[in-house]
């Protein structure tokens, strides 16, 4: 339960920047090609800071590492009380992705250490608790920001941040180990297959925080108010609940690569339905329903593909790795539909990240078929 409500606090810090971007936007006085910058680089700090949080967690112990993440990315949000301009914004918005960049290393390390059997589905379990919050984030967003402005949505899921901090503290269950691993980073290396892994993640993470951040902006220029938007961003995570759920115990049944290979698929038709279909209202039904389904699917069954094919004591370092291949070298994706949409349109901007869906389908053959769990340390 605090893992997913950890898990949903995670994602719903960064769900207000693209319910508010064109308000912040007009604030400040700069364009959506400029805050497209500003997310890439603070989404870059995101998934890079994975890669510490992993080692200082395999080095460390879960329950330090994920306390101080928590607490010093909710402390972040009150930087925005005092964001009068687009450079405290900016600051802002890095800090805090700094300090939230820790946790998905060190939650994914401790289900993959603690359910070695029917891990995809432990995977599952998690993902759905943390989409269960955050179903309810855009539209407690958007209800905050439009009555006391974006600045208190950002606080609220803050505060929550640091409360939830504490409760993680004092939850010993949640102690794996708190003794240090001597394995090092580039141990890594010897790792079979983690390089179709790695390639495939890149790909996800090339369309998929690009999708994030313009989508919002996509719905309103189909005359959706904001609070119907909102609910929008809602649908897609309650879908994803179904999702992962799925997917993690077909992941246990049968493989995840089968797992992946049709959630990519799912994930490329929902976002061609989203641009190409010509009723507007049909398009983002579909949208809603495979992409949220599919995509939010996939995640189980790559995540408990990485902790089988990885020893015990690199498993926070690899998922850390893995989450900056997706969230740190795909950051990119908000600085490229940032720059199609201002200098084009929004459907071509989204017409781009369903090319890179596409190349991402296609890496899903690459991934290794069945994996043994791999328990032994790496001397």
């Amino acid at each position: 339960m605090l893992l997913g409500a950890a898990h949903s606090l995670n994602h719903s810090l960064f769900l207000v920047l693209p319910l508010f971007l064109l308000a912040i936007v007009d604030e400040f006085g700069t364009s959506r090609e400029i805050v497209g910058f500003v997310s890439g680089a603070s989404l870059f700090i995101y998934g890079a800071g994975g890669i510490f949080g992993g080692r200082l967690s395999d080095r460390f112990g879960e329950v330090k590492t994920l306390t101080a993440g928590l607490a010093l990315s909710g402390a972040s949000t009150f930087i925005f009380l005092v964001a009068n301009d687009l450079t405290v914004f900016t600051i802002g918005l890095l800090f805090m992705a700094t300090f939230t960049s820790v946790y998905h290393a060190i939650a994914n390390s401790f289900i993959s250490k603690v359910f070695q059997r029917g891990m995809a589905e432990a995977m599952g379990i998690h993902g759905t608790g943390g989409n269960i919050g955050y179903m309810f984030a855009p539209i407690i967003a958007v209800a905050l920001g439009t009555i006391w402005g974006w600045r208190i949505p950002f606080l609220f899921f803050g505060i929550l941040s640091i409360i939830v901090s504490i409760f993680v503290l004092k939850w010993s269950p949640l102690i794996v180990r708190e003794t240090g691993s001597e394995a090092k980073i580039w141990d890594i290396v010897g790792i079979p297959k983690l390089w179709t892994l790695i390639i495939f993640n890149i790909a996800i993470g090339l369309f998929y925080k690009g999708v994030d951040f313009i989508l919002p902006t996509f719905l309103g220029t189909k005359d959706l108010p904001l609070l119907i938007v909102g609910s929008a961003l809602s649908a897609i995570f309650a879908v994803g609940i179904l999702g992962q759920w799925m997917s993690g115990k077909a992941s246990d049944m049968w493989s995840s690569k089968k797992v992946l290979v049709v959630t990519s698929a799912g994930t490329m038709l929902g976002l061609f339905c989203l641009i190409a279909v010509p009723i507007p209202v049909v398009g983002i039904l579909l949208f809603i329903m495979i992409y949220g389904f599919s995509f939010y699917g996939h995640q189980p069954a790559f995540n408990a593909l990485a902790g089988l094919i990885t020893p015990n004591n690199l498993r926070a370092t690899v998922f850390g790795l893995l989450f900056f291949c997706s969230f740190g070298l795909g950051s990119v994706s908000t600085i490229i539909v940032g720059v199609f949409a201002e200098r084009y349109s929004l459907e071509l901007a989204l017409g781009v990240m369903t090319v890179f869906s596409f190349v991402a389908f296609l890496l899903s053959f690459l991934l290794p078929a069945r994996a043994k769990c791999s328990r032994e340390q790496v001397k």
